[in-house]
């Protein structure tokens, strides 16, 4: 980046005092900076200017042709899947990007009209991720919720992004834009509970082994339970694995839990009914998931469970 012509001309003066020879031409002796020995309209200080002007513009020319061959070399080379995440993301709603001759003449938009939060709200993917087999690459996308949480784009923004991504795909590629409601997500739970931390309430009679399907609340009435799962569901990455072990570990981490195990977890792709048992981990079709039911079946943990 190139340095302003105040920048380069103070290089130079400081270079020019501290030289041995120009400091005993001078008859300096103190430690004295250029501009207390020297006046603006002084040979030196013109001089300096006039150099330090001529070497600004020779910067601005090496930033220029820097950019210039980054462009080239970009407009270039295969893209990787990084960036296509990273494209689709900059997507703008109700924008065009720059255009010559009726065509796309680059990936970007000209945003000197707009405000930074007309900017941001004009972004409406929040979500992506891409992955690619022989057929071509894939793209899951999401935008986001009131509580920053992902959620399916709106008909209207999934025709514009998919527009967006034909102009500025590499040629020969095929990408297809995945736009999926949350896949849906059923947990059922076995939980002993203390009595002295927990309240139960009892939303069916007992049933085999004793157990009730119940609600468990704390001291706050804070559905404890509901409140760790979902925790679980709604703090994963976008695209990111969901794994039992890390359920159980946040349901038995409850305070007033004693004993938990997980009785089943089943999950379907988004807007579908298809669903199937999750054995140990799953990843999500559309890129997250939302609880579905949530079924706990338990009862307080007495003494007698431990003869």
């Amino acid at each position: 980046m190139a340095r302003s012509i105040s920048q380069i001309k103070a290089q130079i003066a400081e270079t020019y005092i501290s030289d041995p020879t120009v400091r005993e031409a001078y008859g300096i002796t103190k430690d004295r900076s250029f501009d207390s020995l020297f006046s603006p309209v002084s040979v030196e200080s013109v001089i300096f200017h006039v150099v330090a002007s001529c070497i600004w513009v020779l910067e601005k020319m090496f930033d220029r042709h820097s950019a210039d061959v980054g462009q080239a070399i970009e407009s270039l080379r295969p893209h990787t899947l990084r960036w296509y995440c990273s494209m689709a993301m900059r997507y703008m709603r109700g924008r065009d990007l720059i255009m010559a001759d009726g065509v796309a003449a680059t990936d970007s938009y000209d945003l000197t009209d707009l405000s930074d939060d007309e900017i941001q709200a004009a972004r409406v993917v929040r979500y992506a991720v891409a992955s690619e087999d022989t057929t071509g690459i894939y793209i899951k996308v999401a935008g986001a919720d009131s509580d920053g949480r992902p959620c399916q784009l709106d008909p209207d923004d999934h025709k514009g992004l998919i527009h967006y991504m034909s102009q500025i795909k590499d040629a020969g590629v095929r990408v297809t834009v995945l736009n999926d409601p949350a896949d849906l997500i059923r947990v059922k739970l076995m939980v002993l509970y203390d009595p002295a931390i927990l309240t139960a309430t009892h939303l069916s009679p007992k049933g085999l082994d004793s157990m009730a399907d119940i609600s468990l609340r704390d001291a706050d009435d804070a559905d404890v339970i509901a409140q760790a799962v979902t925790g679980v569901v709604s703090r994963l990455p976008f695209n990111g694995e969901y794994r039992n072990s890390d359920l159980l570990a946040a349901v038995q981490a409850v305070p007033g839990v004693r004993v938990a195990d997980i009785i089943s977890v089943e999950a379907a792709p988004g807007g579908t009914d298809n669903f199937s048992r999750v054995v140990g981990f799953r990843r999500p079709a559309s890129g997250y998931y939302r609880l579905d039911t949530l079924d706990v079946h338990g009862r307080s943990y007495t003494s007698d469970d431990n003869v």
